[in-house]
């Protein structure tokens, strides 16, 4: 990473001013390595694919509405080339912004006056700034983002030809400035010098030089999600921050105690352990590892002669009485494992804990529905979601037994950055909304499994756009192809055939 930050120019700063007429000869070679770019650029120009080197995958949004096309700002050519070639195109009508986040590591935001056009690049002088500042490349994201969700579907060659035609075609034919056709001089008759008079000038935008003080950005970034608390990591394990006594690997327990039993009193149901060998054995003592009649020192100690110890169930309870995780249940039968017919984004904000009745139904169905799986596949866990009102995006009111959910961990202000986590699809069993919390919360349970693809969100929303689609969180997908899209960015998850 040192060296790719010393090749963009930000190894000692986090941020750098690019200025010239020639801008472009300094930013494609750039952008020209990364992969993953994401833009936004109100006017491109022709020879535009030469200078922004983008990818079959990649994003951009424009203008691209009939006025800017007619004007010449935007050119449907270089557009059409850009979606032939595989590259999402949105049109936004008002857009005047020039961005690039490059969002491979290290991620970058290039900002500035330049726009995406070949014409006349050494007349005019342009100014950019390139960051890797944590902050500056959130916040850059969580604007192209409002950007995208204002924007319509992602154009095709069927939309964009049409418009070849009209490039330009209401381009206005202006006038020489009248500076350049002097009139002829008139003799000025005053008693005074003629004060020569300067043009006002126009008012400059503002400075990049010396930005305002930026707020402090509500986006609260986790490179290293904490561990959530809806994941216990021991299957029947009470939710972190929930302590239930008596319950094994909560929080509370110890390595053979259990609440009201004293650590060096064997349960009824586990026989106290003992050494191995049988010459060592105390009076009063029994061997569950002979099951040989008791020796003579047991029957002078009182032990009743000719009764041999059980020992089908002393491998589990030594097991236990040393603390080691208990072997997972096998009587528990398979769970069903539907292919999804209707499919929710859930927007889902981190931390907080789940009341007791919650962590009390999530044992139950923990101990219910956890399977180590069959044939090699992933094992079957039970997940616990929540979201409160007000918090993210509202969670759909329709969420119910038997659709499935893709978690969608965003920020407070409700809307998920490109890099933002997403999980696997998981099955509902059961939810519920708490009304007596403030606010109100809405409580899901859901079976999951685990996938080696570990996608974001922006990958998602590429998924999407490649079938024109944007992502939803209030209403579900049930059109197949759309269900297929999603399905796809965690290709190792087999379901059963309905």
């Amino acid at each position: 990473m040192d060296a790719e930050l010393a090749r963009l120019g930000l190894a000692e700063r986090s941020v750098r001013l690019l200025a010239g007429r020639d801008i472009w000869a300094s930013i494609t070679p750039l952008l020209a390595p990364r992969r993953n770019l994401v833009a936004a650029f109100g006017h491109v120009g022709p020879g535009a694919a030469a200078l922004l080197p983008l990818q079959p995958g990649d994003t951009l949004i424009t203008d691209a509405s009939l006025d800017t096309v007619l004007s010449g700002a935007t050119s449907p050519h270089a557009l059409l080339h850009w979606v032939k070639a595989g590259v999402i195109v949105h049109s936004l009508r008002g857009l005047n912004a020039k961005l690039v986040i490059a969002e491979d590591d290290p991620s970058f935001v290039v900002v500035g006056s330049a726009d995406v056009t070949a014409a006349g690049p050494r007349q005019l002088f342009e100014a950019v700034t390139l960051s890797h500042e944590r902050q500056t490349v959130e916040e850059a994201q969580e604007a192209w983002l409002e950007w995208c969700d204002l924007a319509g579907p992602s154009l095709t060659a069927g939309d964009l030809e049409p418009l070849l035609e009209q490039y330009g075609a209401g381009k206005p034919v202006t006038a020489r400035p009248a500076a350049t056709r002097p009139a002829a001089a008139r003799p000025v008759v005053t008693s005074r010098p003629v004060t020569p008079v300067r043009p006002a000038a126009a008012t400059p935008p503002p400075s990049p030089v010396r930005p305002a003080a930026p707020a402090p950005s509500p986006v609260r970034p986790a490179p290293t999600p904490p561990a959530s608390p809806v994941r216990p990591g021991v299957p029947g394990a009470a939710p972190s921050g929930v302590i239930r006594p008596g319950v094994p690997g909560g929080p509370a327990a110890t390595s053979a105690a259990r609440p009201g039993v004293p650590a060096e009193v064997a349960s009824p149901e586990q026989p106290a352990t003992a050494p191995p060998a049988a010459s060592a054995a105390e009076p009063g003592t029994t061997q569950p590892e002979q099951p040989e009649p008791a020796t003579p020192a047991a029957a002078e100690a009182g032990s009743p002669a000719g009764t041999a110890e059980p020992v089908a169930a002393e491998p589990e309870a030594n097991e236990a009485s040393e603390g080691t995780e208990a072997p997972e249940a096998t009587d528990v039968p398979r769970p069903s494992w539907p292919r999804p017919a209707e499919l929710y984004l859930v927007s889902l904000v981190e931390g907080g804990e789940p009341n007791a009745e919650a962590a009390y139904r999530l044992e139950e169905l923990q101990r219910e529905y956890t399977h180590p799986g069959e044939d090699g596949e992933s094992p079957f866990r039970v997940e616990l979601l929540w979201a409160d009102d007000g918090q993210g995006q509202d969670p759909p009111r329709t969420l119910r037994a038997g659709v499935h959910v893709i978690p969608v961990y965003s920020q407070k202000q409700g809307r998920p950055l490109v890099g933002s986590r997403i999980e696997a699809p998981g099955l509902v069993l059961q939810a519920y909304i708490d009304e007596f919390a403030y606010p109100r919360r809405t409580y899901c349970y859901v079976l999951t499994r685990q996938s080696a693809a570990k996608p974001a969100f922006g990958d998602l929303r590429k998924a999407l756009a490649t079938i024109g689609e944007k992502p939803n969180f209030r209403n579900s997908f049930q059109v197949p192809r759309k269900i297929e899209a999603l399905l796809g960015l965690w290709p190792d998850l087999g379901y059963d055939p309905r």
